[in-house]
């Protein structure tokens, strides 16, 4: 009991001497040499710790303990397969052992092999005892499952009558998050940090990025500040990449350092039962390539690719999909199910079933459009599902993992300079890393009033996701409002919480807050063609406008934005100059303020824009489906002919810049 009560001050030196005066005592007392093994790990003492382990699964082969406690350690020291044998062993000894139970479930949960896990979780329950860890895992499994709200009353009642871990309140924020309810996920990091204190410095950056997603910029440069120097600090806590993206002022190489450290999670994943041969044993010669995904629905990524995928040459190129997303069975699904010649729903598989069905299709090429934005399951990848894999499109950034082997580019979102931010090789193309869809269907234009705009007066616009949106910009363009009479600023929001601060906000600049009209939420054909109404689209840094900037150009309205100094802040700037706008790129917010005030009162400027996105439509190769399609498969040969000649992945499309 002396040793417990150390092990719970976290000094285990104490303990540990405390065990082995028990031991001494008895030295027959199974409990007191597990414990001492389980506290000889948490002391760093791993040898020591699994021998141990290992002599009493030998005399004490009947015992559950010693093989708990060895699973345990296995699974901290990320050998996942191991740990999950043990506690296999022990449910052997003792069917309804539940600290075993609950160990293998979280596993199997790891591994998304959901069905398993719920198995084992509704064993536990009809066991009765305690519910702390029963409802944590019982919560995990539900968000997994899709089943969000049910994730939320769980986590909800277990941190009611339990203090909690931050990882809890950070799950418990993230699917609030999920769920459309920010205003209650900054409602749970803030009561986080009241019960916690800085022990969690996640937390307080969670908490910021929370806020700057419901435009809540109080306490904003404080916040920053504090976010930044944590993420800047020797050993920055792991954080998602995502919101890395979104924190203003990171450049690529903070960004690259953020991301590696949190792929570093990867590693505790368990490989192959047999590493995977890659020799090709098939008749068929054409290359193979997998596009992998949640987003083949409605979805900005499918918006961009569909035309891609049909424009592939067949004859060269075999094309799968890998779709681990909802069928939502649009006319957008049903188009792309037309587009491969095999797609594949792997939404039920788990990560390993999914690598292992990818390498069984004799995948040489597996592209990932999702990166570590939400939904997405980076663990197939870790679990090296193709001999050559490729981050492209879904997430502009680094995955910071070894086991990504290029990352697809352009010259003006990743400079050659900037390489040693990036994991993966840099494969450039020539225009722009995005492609554009000029084959999809538009809705009749509506009239200003039948989108809620007054009849007169200048549009701007940003429609760009709310969190993009910080308070350097938004005050600017209240500025841009008071500069320029009967103007209107045209906004997308989806809660009432984000609507009522950017209002606030525009009072507080002196902004009759009718000014500020919102978008409501329409189809994507009738998205783009309210698109046209607007009369200049104001973009946004950290994070660009990237397929709204894309759909803006296609319905031929010119966007302004201010080049960033990473690859999320020069999207809208590639896209402009591949869409022979390079004008609109301004590099400072003085430049890009006197721009659009210049625009905004100079109409004749306008048309002049617009005419000139007409041109490109028809014959700048940005907008040209097909050739960007030639010039994507070039690069999967390239890749594909180093891998055959034994080489490591290296940059590719250099004469492009």
């Amino acid at each position: 009991n002396l040793g417990q009560c150390f092990r719970s001050l976290e000094r285990y030196e104490e303990a540990i001497a405390s065990y082995r005066r028990a031991l001494q005592l008895q030295p027959d007392l199974i409990v007191a040499a597990s414990d001492l093994a389980s506290v000889l790990a948490l002391a760093g003492k791993v040898v020591e710790a699994e021998a141990l382990c290992q002599k009493l699964i030998q005399s004490h082969p009947q015992a559950p303990e010693p093989r708990l406690s060895l699973g345990v350690l296995y699974r901290d020291q990320g050998r996942l397969d191991e740990a999950g044998r043990k506690f296999e062993e022990v449910l052997r000894l003792a069917p309804r052992h539940r600290q075993a139970t609950l160990n293998l479930a979280a596993i199997l949960l790891e591994r998304n092999d959901l069905a398993q896990a719920q198995s084992l979780l509704e064993m536990a329950a009809r066991a009765g005892g305690a519910k702390t860890g029963l409802l944590t895992l019982m919560a995990e499994l539900r968000a997994r499952q899709g089943d969000i709200r049910a994730a939320v009353e769980l986590m909800s009642q277990f941190l009611a009558s339990n203090s909690g871990r931050a990882e809890d309140y950070l799950k418990l924020s993230s699917w609030l998050a999920a769920a459309n309810n920010r205003a209650k996920a900054v409602t749970v990091l803030e009561e986080a940090l009241k019960v916690l204190g800085d022990k969690s410095p996640r937390l307080t950056i969670n908490l910021f990025y929370n806020q700057l997603c419901l435009a809540d910029w109080q306490q904003y440069r404080q916040r920053l500040s504090k976010a930044l120097a944590t993420l800047r600090a020797p050993n920055p806590p792991p954080l998602e990449p995502f919101m890395a993206l979104q924190i203003p002022d990171l450049d690529p190489e903070d960004i690259g350092r953020i991301t590696r450290l949190y792929a570093k999670r990867f590693d505790r994943l368990p490989g192959p039962a047999t590493p995977p041969t890659w020799h090709r044993h098939r008749a068929d010669d054409r290359l193979c390539v997998g596009y992998l995904s949640a987003d083949f629905h409605e979805h900005a990524t499918a918006y961009l690719t569909a035309g891609i995928f049909e424009n592939h040459d067949t004859d060269r190129f075999k094309v799968h999909a890998y779709s681990y997303g909802p069928d939502d069975q649009s006319p957008t699904r049903r188009r792309l199910e037309t587009s491969f010649a095999h797609f594949s729903n792997i939404r039920h598989l788990d990560h390993l079933a999914a690598a292992e069905l990818i390498r069984a299709d004799g995948i040489d090429i597996l592209v990932d459009l999702k990166g570590y934005t939400r939904l997405a399951r980076p663990e197939i990848l870790a679990l090296r599902s193709a001999p050559i894999q490729v981050n492209w499109l879904g997430y502009p950034g680094t995955m910071g993992a070894d086991f990504m082997d290029y990352i697809i580019v352009d010259p003006t979102v990743v400079p050659l300079s900037e390489a040693s931010a990036y994991q993966e090789a840099l494969a450039y193309l020539p225009h722009a890393y995005a492609p554009v869809d000029t084959q999809r269907a538009v809705a009749p234009i509506p009239s200003r009033t039948q989108a809620g705009l007054p009849e007169k007066g200048f549009v701007f616009c940003c429609f760009n996701n709310p969190r993009k949106i910080i308070p350097d910009f938004f005050y600017l363009w209240c500025d841009l409002l008071s500069a320029v009479p009967n103007s209107v600023l045209w906004l997308f929001a989806r809660q009432d919480a984000v609507i009522g601060n950017l209002r606030r906000e525009a009072k507080r600049r002196g902004v009759d807050p009718e000014r500020i009209i919102f978008a409501s939420r329409v189809t994507q054909e009738e998205h783009l063609a309210r698109l046209s109404l607007a009369d200049l689209i104001l973009d946004t840094l950290p994070y660009n406008a990237h397929t709204t900037t894309s759909d803006a150009l296609f319905m031929g309205v010119p966007v302004l934005t201010c080049m960033g100094n990473t690859f999320a802040g020069r999207v809208a700037t590639s896209l402009l100059r591949a869409a022979d706008l390079p004008d609109m790129v301004t590099l400072n917010l003085n430049d890009y303020r006197a721009k659009a005030l210049n625009l905004a009162t100079h109409p004749e400027l306008l048309p002049e824009m617009r005419r000139r996105l007409g041109l490109a439509r028809e014959k700048a190769p940005y907008f040209e489906t097909g050739g960007f399609t030639r010039h994507l498969e070039a690069l999967y040969h390239q890749m594909w002919q180093r891998h055959e000649e034994g080489l490591q992945p290296d940059t590719l499309g250099l004469p492009y810049l």
